[in-house]
């Protein structure tokens, strides 16, 4: 072998030369990191829980900092009322009675930093009525590039029928609350709990 090397010349790798050379592709974030920095940029709050026991540990920090008991947070998943020990509710619900909504979602979308959801987590609500603060309770199996992605993969996870209702849930950024152009966007402030399962 050394003997090839000598003949022909070994070329030794040069990191610098490999990362400023213009024929390899551009090296891209993995998605969830895209995702990350885009929504914490618009001013999302990112919280990645490991297990079961530090997701409990952040939801209960959510409420602590904001002042909350578990009767001030809207579900409508039985899952996740059981899940997080809230409150079974009581029809009909007024989402103006509470201070946040917790919520799963269908996809993370990672281009533009928000989150995919439909009626499955709304019901037959409007963004408008609901509460300003959302706890949004996500995987890491629901992250997709965009919107378009998001949309082909709900098509296919409800082929029998599609949800209504579908939407993009948007940080909402104080910057944009001065701006007359974004008035009547219906923005939420979001916390988002990413579990590993």
């Amino acid at each position: 072998m050394g003997f090839w090397n000598q003949l022909f010349g070994r070329k030794k790798n040069n990191p610098d030369l490999e990362a400023n050379s213009p024929y390899l592709p551009e090296r891209k974030n993995d998605i969830d990191i895209i995702f990350a920095e885009k929504f914490t940029h618009k001013g999302g709050k990112f919280i990645y829980s490991e297990d079961l026991k530090s997701t409990d540990e952040f939801f209960k920090l959510i409420l602590e900092e904001n002042h909350w008991s578990g009767q001030d947070v809207l579900c409508f998943d039985p899952q996740l009322i059981q899940r997080f020990g809230l409150e079974p509710l009581a029809d009909p619900v007024d989402p103006q009675n509470f201070k946040a909504l917790l919520i799963g979602c269908e996809y993370l979308i990672a281009n533009k930093g928000t989150v995919l959801i439909c009626h499955h987590q709304l019901k037959d609500f409007k963004l408008e009525a609901l509460p300003d603060f959302f706890i949004v309770y996500s995987g890491l199996d629901n992250f997709v590039n965009d919107v378009s992605e998001g949309m082909s993969q709900l098509k296919n996870k409800y082929a029998d029928q599609l949800p209504t209702n579908i939407t993009t849930l948007n940080v909402k950024n104080s910057k944009d609350e001065n701006d007359f152009l974004s008035y009547g966007n219906s923005a939420k402030n979001l916390y988002l709990v990413l579990q590993e399962r």
